[in-house]
């Protein structure tokens, strides 16, 4: 009698990486589609700035719990019914927080559309994990990060013009309009890639050893807060670009919506340029390079707003170096993590985006805690996360070198 064949994993094309991006949107259309209405939500409800940007925080701290539960999930369950079962979720609690009553309430159902949207970019990585490594890995990722950035270019405006017709509620309406169609595509077209026989047992005790292995790999740790930390100061600067932009510069909720979704193109720009650049000099010298260029455009901007002496003008290129930098270094940091986590892809995509976003969730009020009348805090946040960033990949370096060093039988 003849074993039943092998399931063959399925082909990483370019299809699916789209749907893949498409589905891993989740994260940012959901931070960027409302940005344009803060101001709207504020009067809505009286409340102060810093108040308004706690629904981003809870979206942050949904998305890092639901990060860590999700992509650990996934290796006993498989991705595909993972990722069905947490967008259903993320379409229904859209529709509610459309229609909530007060802040409070707000605040409750954006925590549950991060726990669920978060299954979009977790899933996305963990599948490209499953199909691809090294550098095809990193390509892979590179792509998913540009595609995800893809969501601000279409998402800002957007939210900019359903505020203009019903406030904050026409706008996360659209939200979840666009959170069904995910739900739609992942059925339709994403398969699953990560066959039964590979799955971990659904047991406690196996998936907390998995994450006990990761937590142990100083080189994972280090890469995955470089990552991390990368994404933080993207959350300084997307919590606080509204104000900036249009209480600081007094431009109008349309002019926001364009600045910033330029700086959502040079984003999809970085990925792409990174990709190019990883095939040259590797993931972690790339890694290196979208590092100093997004410290470089951050600490101008922290130079220029001490000095009185920053305008608009002046904020759109820094801060389009600055989206660059950080797509390049967390496309990079993101696949050299996953590529030390290939015996639990699901795993290290959760441990990774634990570090994502609950580092963006502790980050995204501080431009906002000097009040809105001036850029200074964001952009030294914007700095600091970029200098720990740099900071915590080089001790991932520094850890890799030890390791080699005893693989080769050298005294460290």
């Amino acid at each position: 009698m003849g074993h039943p064949p092998t399931p063959t994993r399925p082909e990483l094309t370019p299809g699916l990486l789209a749907a893949l991006g498409f589905v891993g949107m989740a994260g940012a259309v959901s931070t960027d589609l409302y940005l344009p209405a803060f101001p709207s939500l504020q009067a809505d409800f009286d409340a102060t700035p810093a108040a308004v940007q706690l629904t981003l925080t809870a979206y942050l701290i949904g998305s890092a719990a639901g990060q860590f539960l999700i992509g650990t999930v996934s290796d006993a369950l498989g991705r595909r019914r993972t990722l069905l079962i947490a967008l259903g979720v993320f379409t229904a609690a859209g529709f509610a927080a459309a229609a909530a009553p007060s802040l409070a309430w707000l605040v409750a159902l954006r925590l549950v559309q991060g726990l669920s949207g978060s299954a979009g970019a977790a899933l996305a990585r963990a599948v490209v994990a499953d199909l691809a490594e090294g550098e095809r890995a990193a390509r892979g990722i590179s792509v998913l990060i540009g595609m995800m950035g893809l969501g601000p270019i279409f998402g800002s405006p957007l939210g900019a013009l359903l505020t203009s017709w019903g406030g904050w509620r026409a706008a996360l309406v659209g939200l979840a309009v666009i959170a069904a169609a995910m739900f739609a595509v992942a059925l339709v077209v994403i398969p699953e890639s990560l066959p039964a026989g590979d799955r971990h047992p659904a047991r406690v005790g196996r998936l907390v050893a998995n994450l006990g292995r990761l937590g142990r790999d100083g080189a994972f740790l280090g890469y995955a807060l470089a990552f991390g930390l990368s994404y933080a100061g993207l959350m300084v600067y997307i919590g606080a670009s509204s104000f900036v932009v249009q209480r600081v510069f007094g431009a109008s909720p349309l002019e926001y919506a364009l600045t910033f979704s330029g700086g959502s193109l040079a984003f999809v720009a970085g990925a792409w340029l990174n990709g190019r650049l990883v095939r040259r000099m590797g993931a972690r010298r790339a890694l290196r390079v979208g590092q100093l260029g997004a410290l470089t455009a951050a600490a101008a901007l922290l130079a220029l707003a001490r000095a009185g002496a920053l305008s608009l003008w002046t904020w759109v290129p820094l801060v389009c170096v600055f989206t660059a930098g950080c797509a390049a270094s967390m496309s990079d940091a993101s696949a050299v993590t996953l590529g030390r986590a290939a015996f639990a892809a699901g795993g290290g995509s959760a441990a990774l985006g634990l570090f994502q976003f609950a580092l963006g969730a502790v980050a995204s009020p501080l431009g906002g805690l000097w009040g809105d009348d001036t850029a200074v805090p964001a952009a030294a946040g914007m700095t600091a996360a970029i200098l720990l960033s740099l900071t915590a990949a080089a001790l991932a370096r520094a850890c890799e070198r030890r390791e080699d060093q005893r693989a080769s039988g050298h005294p460290v």
